[in-house]
């Protein structure tokens, strides 16, 4: 029975709950053969979980749920968590070696519609944070007697052999913490606080209606679970959002108050502390004037409410609302006029703005007049031209666009144009280059200070250094130990036998 069910060990684990008659007459049948089968079963549930889940081929999504899954399942046949450690470990090294692991495993924890069982695992009435999931098997909550005993081995557990009832002990209750072992395949919670916090900062900045009612929700589940001081960070990110609903209400009440001289107020901001959110977006651009003007409006407004304080604005950021004239074909096949709202970013509706100057414009003077590459002119202008607002043509080696009229319309049928800036994320992800000479810096300004260091030391002083930085430090030790090797390599850095590192001195 046992050779045959273990044929079966994938299926078994991929349709759980349903497997669970099944799941305990294999737990049955292994403590009647003792320590038989157990070495077999581990080796063939591995090499099960290898050749048919840890392939390019599956989702990381899919990974995670097979993996939730066999955590259940062997937290039923083995309350211990031995046989768990063993079978389970090339799918945590497979899950970490995936770039979006950790991103699947934050937006499962909050989105309501696609979480699945970790919605449902961070909802979890006696969840405990974790810290105290993740303790020592010594570090039990019960208070130390002589009668205590050590885990129950996997082949002395409650079985119909022995019939030993054994405690439950910490080491079984971070088996069956799902989070906590997702967590521990990193080995930190930083970096899952880290990846929020990014997720956070384009659902607020996209949140149009300043409602927060959902990620405060949210929130205070995850605090339960990682800690408030981790999430400091992204309560205020949240509270920057109702502030800015209130100053947003208070200016466009003081400019209705007068709409001759102010007219009707159109702009809506979000107001951030940027030390506190993650790096966002920078260009360089320039507004069209009647952009421009609107927003000073609103600047004016807010240096007088919250004076000495002002405005920078981030001027890739943003959504326009916009009501423009395009031709598109009725149900008879004519071109017909129509207008229609269309939902933009501030350099879509920069370029488009220029047209009420003039009709036509080549891409090399939109480029001048908004300070934007003459590459990304022509890719945003491609937006217009499948509204068919505008049309283009070529001219040399640049573009002239001009405003569809009837007759042009129908004698000219744009073809569709990409531009890959519909989806826009509003935090800039920093580059493993970037990151890394961020920390060079440190730690030449830590060597030069302190003179020589031991790698413990330096990685300890990192991590409390450039926590408050956009590079956050998110390093192993091992991993510093690579990079403080390439630096010596580079004879930036000299490693002395002991392990002390110090700043090379060039000899002249």
């Amino acid at each position: 029975f046992v050779h045959v069910r273990m044929k079966e060990l994938f299926e078994i684990t991929t349709e759980y709950p349903d497997s669970l008659p099944a799941v305990r007459e294999l737990t049955v049948a292994l403590d009647r053969t003792g320590r038989l089968w157990y070495q077999s079963l581990a080796n063939e549930w591995k090499n099960a979980l290898m050749a048919r889940l840890l392939h390019p081929g599956a989702e990381t999504t899919q990974i995670i749920e097979v993996y939730i899954n066999t955590i259940k399942v062997l937290r039923e046949m083995d309350p211990s968590g031995e046989l768990l450690q063993v079978v389970t470990q090339p799918v945590r090294d497979y899950l970490k070696g995936r770039s979006d692991t950790i991103r699947c495993i934050i937006t499962s924890l909050t989105d309501e519609e696609n979480g699945g069982e970790l919605y449902e695992e961070l909802r979890r009435q006696d969840a405990k944070p974790l810290e105290e999931a993740q303790l020592d098997e010594e570090d039990d909550e019960e208070p130390p007697t002589f009668d205590w005993e050590p885990p129950p081995s996997i082949l002395k557990r409650r079985g119909v052999i022995t019939g030993q009832v054994g405690r439950v002990t910490s080491s079984s209750r971070r088996a069956g913490d799902i989070l906590a072992m997702l967590v521990s395949i990193y080995g930190s919670k930083d970096l899952f606080v880290n990846e929020y916090r990014i997720m956070l900062a384009d659902k607020l900045l996209g949140n149009l209606e300043y409602n927060t009612d959902k990620e405060v929700h949210n929130l205070e589940l995850l605090k339960l679970r990682f800690g408030e001081v981790s999430m400091r960070q992204c309560e205020i990110m949240i509270k920057d959002l109702d502030d800015s609903k209130r100053i947003h209400t208070n200016i466009h009440s003081t400019l209705e108050s007068n709409p001759r001289e102010n007219g009707t107020p159109v702009v809506d901001a979000a107001i951030v502390s940027h030390i506190f959110w993650p790096a966002l977006q920078k260009e360089e651009m320039k507004y069209h004037p009647s952009i421009k003007s609107k927003l000073d409006e609103f600047s004016i407004e807010y240096a007088k409410l919250k004076n000495p304080r002002r405005l920078v604005w981030m001027k890739q950021l943003g959504s326009v609302e916009l009501e423009v004239e395009a031709y598109e074909k009725d149900t008879d096949g004519n071109l017909v006029s129509h207008t229609k709202e269309v939902s933009c970013s501030p350099a879509h509706a920069t370029l488009l703005a220029h047209f009420e100057d003039k009709s036509e414009w080549t891409s090399e003077e939109l480029s001048i007049k908004t300070e934007m590459p003459e590459d990304m002119v022509r890719k945003r202008m491609g937006f217009w031209v499948n509204q068919r607002v505008v049309e283009s043509n070529r001219s040399g080696e640049g573009m002239i666009y001009s405003l569809i009229s009837v007759s042009e319309a129908d004698v000219n049928d744009q073809s569709f144009q990409h531009d890959d800036e519909d989806q826009e994320q509003a935090v800039s992800q920093v580059t493993h280059a970037e990151a890394m000479q961020v920390y060079e810096s440190y730690v030449f300004g830590m060597l030069s200070n302190l003179g020589q260091l031991p790698l413990e030391r330096i990685h300890s002083m990192l991590k409390t250094f450039v926590a408050g930085s956009d590079h956050k430090y998110d390093k192993t030790p091992q991993q510093l130990a690579v990079f403080l090797q390439q630096l010596c390599k580079e004879e930036k850095l000299e490693c002395s036998p002991d392990g002390l590192y110090t700043i090379l001195k060039k000899r002249s």
